[in-house]
């Protein structure tokens, strides 16, 4: 290779390396501030608070908000590639339709959602692990789409294939949507987060032995986010 070639290559990864470090330092700290204020918030409280208080209402709020940046922090491992930080255990067959209409509830999306498909169906996944993956599918959804979205579940080929569909703008590149810390200026402004929810879904995914992928709607008109897993035995 002529050494003008390996120079370029170098600068390339030179690029790519500080452009992944302006997104770390630019999405961390606003993920984190909010939790650890209140945190600090909480604790300065129980210092004038009655024990009645602490058991009712700051207790439970700590508890709250340490899961919250627990959540982060395994997030943020499996991001980086820390095996350790994915679930752990066997595979098992998760009902995929309560676990779509559980998660939209927790996820507070606003709007009917719709979810198709066999009632049946199950995917297999470690515990808790398909939960995870759409929680961050259909938080995106709420956050960044146009009203609820819907979810098609079919089965095929022993897959299971499950598909949230938003409506909304679509980004002109659509892989870069699963590359960690990646978020667009708009979803900065609308909501905090450390843009790591589609890398973390992936990871999941994979161990899984599935896959995750995002598409263009027909017509441009949003995106559709597809996770492919194994289908439980009937």
């Amino acid at each position: 290779m002529p050494a003008g070639d390996d120079a370029s290559d170098l600068d390339r990864r030179i690029a790519e390396v500080e452009l992944l470090q302006r997104r770390v330092l630019n999405v961390i700290p606003h993920a984190l501030r909010t939790p650890v204020t209140t945190l600090r918030g909480l604790a300065e409280a129980m210092t004038e608070a009655s024990e009645a208080e602490i058991r009712s209402s700051i207790g439970p709020a700590l508890r709250r908000v340490a899961a919250q940046v627990e959540h982060l922090l395994d997030d943020l491992l499996i991001a980086s590639g820390y095996r350790t930080a994915l679930p752990t255990g066997a595979v098992q067959s998760t009902p995929v339709m309560e676990t779509l209409r559980t998660v939209w509830s927790e996820v507070g999306g606003e709007g009917p959602f719709e979810v198709v498909g066999p009632e049946d169906a199950a995917a297999m996944a470690p515990d808790g692990a398909l939960a995870k993956m759409l929680v961050h599918v259909l938080d995106n959804a709420a956050k960044y789409g146009v009203g609820a979205p819907r979810a098609e579940v079919t089965l095929a080929g022993g897959r299971v294939r499950i598909a949230v569909r938003s409506a909304g703008p679509v980004p002109a590149d659509l892989d870069i949507l699963v590359e960690p810390f990646f978020r667009e200026e708009s979803a900065v402004m609308r909501s905090s987060g450390l843009g790591l929810g589609l890398t973390v879904t992936d990871a999941l995914a994979r161990q899984s032995g599935g896959s995750l992928s995002v598409l263009e709607a027909e017509g441009g008109s949003g995106l559709v986010t597809c996770l492919d897993l194994q289908a439980a035995p009937s």
